[in-house]
C-alpha cells in the first residue's frame, strides 16, 4: 500500500503542525496526529495497527531507548554524586561573565563530538547552571546546545552520525578502490555548508556581531529585567530543587575520569555509544565506591532515579517514531521525492537536494532514515550528470541537521527540552530565526556551486 496515497500522505505532518501550534502540547498532539494518520490507513482497524506499531517500533528503536535511558542514569549518578558539581566549579573559573559561560557551553558541546544524544544531556546538565548564574535565559541554554550538537557530530568524521553515514555511502557501491567510504566522507565535510554556518551563525551570536532576534530576545530582556529564566511550566521553585547540590565536594576527575571512560569506550568499540555507556556505568561505580563518593544503595538508587527521570523522554520518542512509521505506511517519503525528483538535474541540483532532505527530515523526525532514503537516490543522478559525489553527499547531510533543528518532535528537540526545561516547540521557535539565517546561506553556497561548478 506505500505510496497510494499522494497529496494525502502528508496531512498528518499539517495536521501535527496545526495542533501543536494552537495546544503547545507535543505528546498529545504527536499521539493524535498518529492516530490521524493511523485511520487514514488502516481505517476501521487502526486500533489494532496502533497497538502492533507501538509494539514494532518499541521493538526497533531498543538501543535508541536504552542509550537515552542509561545516560539519565550516568547524568543521575553525577548529579547525586555532585561530581558535575567539581566540573561546574572548575568551567566557572573560566565562565566569570556571560559571555565567557556561553563560550563554556559551546566549548563543552563541542569536545563531546561522539554523539548527539551523549552531547546534549551532558553538555545541558553543566550548562544550564552556569548560564543560570548569569541570568541567561534557558531558551539560550537550549540554542547553543541545539545550533552545537548536530553540526559537530556530522562534520566530525569520528562521531556515530558519520559512521553510519559513511556506512551508507559504501552500501552504493561508488567508493574508489583507492579511498574508504570514510575518506569520501571526509572529502564531503568542506562541502556541508549548514552546519558550518550554523556554528559560524551561533558563535556570531554569542560574540554579539548578530543580536537576539525573535522571541529569544523577548525571553532574555525578560531575565535581564529580574524576571524569570524560565517558561511557563516549569517554576524557579522547580528548578531550584532539580538543580540543587547536595553538597560541594566533588571533584574534577569524579567527573572527568569517567566521561573519558565513556568516551574512550565508545570511540574503541566502534562508536557504539551504548557499549560506552554501559562500561562507563560500571567503572563509575567501583570508582566512586572506591573512592567513598558512593556507597552501592546510592548508586543504584541514583542510575534509577537518573533513568526515571528519562520516562517522559522515552515516552515522547516512542510516539514520534509511531508517527514517522504511520506517515512512512502512507508513502509520505516517495510522494515527495516523486514531486522533487524531476528538479535534481543541472545546476539547481545541490541546493534541491539539500532543501529536500530538510523537508522530509522534517516531516520524518529522523535524519538518519531520511538519509538512508536519499543516498541511494541521489548518487546515481549524480554519477548520471557528472556532478561532484562529495556535494552531493554533502547536500544530504547538510539537510538532514536542518531538518532536524527545524523539526519540534525531532529526537534532538525532546532530548533538548529534557536537558534545559524549555518545550521542544519553544526551543525550535526560539531558534528558528537563526537557523534560517544558515539556511539562506547554504542555499545560497550551493546554488553559487551549482551554476558556477556544474
Amino acid at each position: 500500500m506505500d505510496g497510494t496515497y499522494g497529496f494525502v500522505s502528508i496531512l498528518p505532518v499539517l495536521f501535527l503542525i496545526v495542533v501543536t501550534l494552537l495546544t503547545k502540547r507535543t505528546f498529545e498532539s504527536l499521539f493524535f496526529a498518529t492516530i490521524f494518520a493511523l485511520v487514514i490507513g488502516y481505517k476501521g482497524d487502526w486500533f489494532a495497527a496502533f497497538v502492533d506499531l507501538l509494539k514494532t517500533v518499541t521493538a526497533e528503536n531498543i538501543w535508541v531507548l536504552l542509550v537515552v535511558g542509561l545516560l539519565g542514569s550516568l547524568v543521575g549518578i553525577f548529579e547525586h554524586s555532585s561530581a558535575a558539581m567539581g566540573f561546574r566549579r572548575l568551567l566557572s573559573r573560566f565562565a566569570s561573565s556571560r559571555k565567557k559561560s556561553l563560550l563554556a557551553e559551546w566549548a563543552l558541546s563541542t569536545i563531546l563530538f561522539v554523539d548527539d544524544y551523549l552531547n546534549i544531556l551532558t553538555a545541558g546538565s553543566i550548562s544550564k547552571h552556569l548560564n543560570d548564574s548569569h541570568r541567561i535565559h534557558r531558551t539560550m541554554t537550549a540554542y547553543i546546545i541545539g545550533s552545537t550538537s548536530a553540526p559537530i557530530v556530522v562534520l566530525i568524521p569520528l562521531s556515530s552520525w558519520s559512521i553510519y553515514y559513511a556506512s551508507l555511502i559504501e552500501k552504493t557501491g561508488v567508493v574508489p578502490s583507492d579511498t574508504s567510504a570514510v575518506g569520501m566522507y571526509m572529502q564531503s565535510i568542506p562541502f556541508m555548508f549548514y552546519p558550518i554556518f550554523c556554528l559560524v551563525v551561533l558563535l556570531l551570536v554569542i560574540a554579539g556581531v548578530i543580536p537576539l532576534v525573535g522571541p529569544i530576545k523577548k525571553y532574555q530582556k525578560q531575565a535581564d529585567e529580574g524576571g524569570s529564566l524560565y517558561l511557563p511550566g516549569h517554576t524557579e521553585e522547580e528548578c531550584a530543587v532539580l538543580c540543587k547540590d547536595k553538597d560541594s565536594s566533588g571533584s574534577v576527575l569524579d567527573f572527568l575520569l569517567p566521561l573519558g571512560i565513556l568516551l574512550a569506550a565508545t570511540i574503541y568499540l566502534d562508536l557504539d555509544v551504548l557499549n560506552g555507556i554501559i562500561i562507563a556505568l560500571v567503572f563509575t561505580g567501583i570508582f566512586y565506591f572506591l573512592r567513598k563518593r558512593m556507597q552501592l544503595s546510592a548508586y543504584v538508587d541514583s542510575l534509577w532515579d537518573g533513568f526515571s527521570s528519562m520516562i517522559s523522554v522515552l515516552a515522547l520518542l516512542i510516539i514520534a517514531f509511531m508517527f514517522k512509521s504511520a506517515c512512512g505506511y502512507l508513502g509520505m517519503s516517495s510522494y515527495i521525492v516523486g514531486k522533487v525528483a524531476p528538479l535534481m538535474s543541472g545546476n539547481m541540483l545541490p541546493v534541491v537536494i539539500f532543501l529536500v532532505s530538510t523537508l522530509m527530515t522534517f516531516a520524518l523526525a529522523n535524519a538518519w532514515s531520511v538519509s538512508a532514503i536519499m543516498v541511494p537516490l541521489v548518487v546515481p543522478l549524480a554519477l548520471a550528470i557528472d556532478a561532484n559525489m562529495a556535494v552531493a553527499i554533502a547536500s544530504i547531510f547538510s539537510g538532514s541537521v536542518f531538518g532536524t533543528q527545524l523539526c519540534f518532535y525531532s529526537d534532538n528537540a525532546i532530548l533538548i527540552s529534557k536537558a534545559t526545561g524549555v518545550p521542544p516547540i519553544e526551543h525550535v521557535k526560539t531558534q528558528l530565526p537563526f537557523a534560517l539565517c544558515a539556511g539562506i546561506l547554504t542555499c545560497a553556497a550551493y546554488l553559487i556551486y551549482g551554476l558556477v561548478f556544474l
